[in-house]
């Protein structure tokens, strides 16, 4: 039994120390991206910052648009999910909800393929498709779904999450467009207080309103 235990876990060390090594190639691919833009960057250099060879390179990524793509998606696999509390109202989860999100996309990588996108999405019109399908994917389509099941958005949930994620987003969307500074923790904070409490008396009006129709 002892020798057909090592023999199996072999396997699972290799499959580990490959993931390992994806992992780390597209965080430095990313960085690569960001620092020297789409165009600039070569397979060749990405290979050699990471340790790997070229073969190993497009045996796992086809060509630079594939690895960009992949690069894109292990930011967005970043993206918080609404959460249920069971001793929480909603206020308190879509508060959790909004720092983490505005603490990721304040994060120095996730900032840097914004910025990055914005400067050249004009000249790479094929991952626009891709960052709406992202965004819809991992954050508008989740955060909908909790906000009709908790009743905040019974038939304008998609529309509803979109104002949300908005907010939310205000002070990255500024950095973004008039270079304003990023928030600290505590800006943040208060921030996400606001827009949660905004958005959630825009609600309640919206419930009165539909009631007394």
């Amino acid at each position: 039994m002892a020798i057909d235990s090592k023999v199996s876990a072999a396997p699972i060390g290799r499959a580990d120390q490959t993931l390992a090594k994806k992992r780390r190639l597209l965080q430095i691919a990313r960085e690569e991206f960001i620092r020297q833009g789409y165009r600039a960057v070569t397979m060749d250099a990405i290979a050699q910052a990471a340790g790997v060879s070229k073969r190993t390179l497009y045996l796992w990524h086809e060509d630079k648009a594939a690895l960009f793509r992949a690069c894109l998606n292990a930011g967005v696999e970043r993206f918080p999910l609404p959460q249920f509390s069971d001793a929480a109202e909603p206020e308190a989860d879509l508060r959790a909800f909004g720092m983490e999100l505005l603490r990721e996309f304040i994060r120095p990588s996730t900032i840097g393929m914004a910025r990055l996108l914005m400067r050249e999405a004009h000249e790479f019109t094929e991952f626009g498709p891709l960052i709406r399908r992202s965004r819809d994917d991992h954050l508008a389509e989740p955060l909908a779904d909790y906000l009709k099941r908790v009743g905040l958005a019974p038939r304008d949930s998609g529309h509803a999450a979109m104002l949300l994620l908005s907010m939310i987003l205000a002070p990255v969307h500024n950095a973004l467009l008039v270079d304003d500074a990023l928030p600290d923790e505590q800006e943040c904070k208060l921030h996400v207080d606001m827009a949660v409490r905004t958005f959630l008396r825009g609600k309640g009006e919206d419930a009165r309103a539909a009631a007394a129709a």
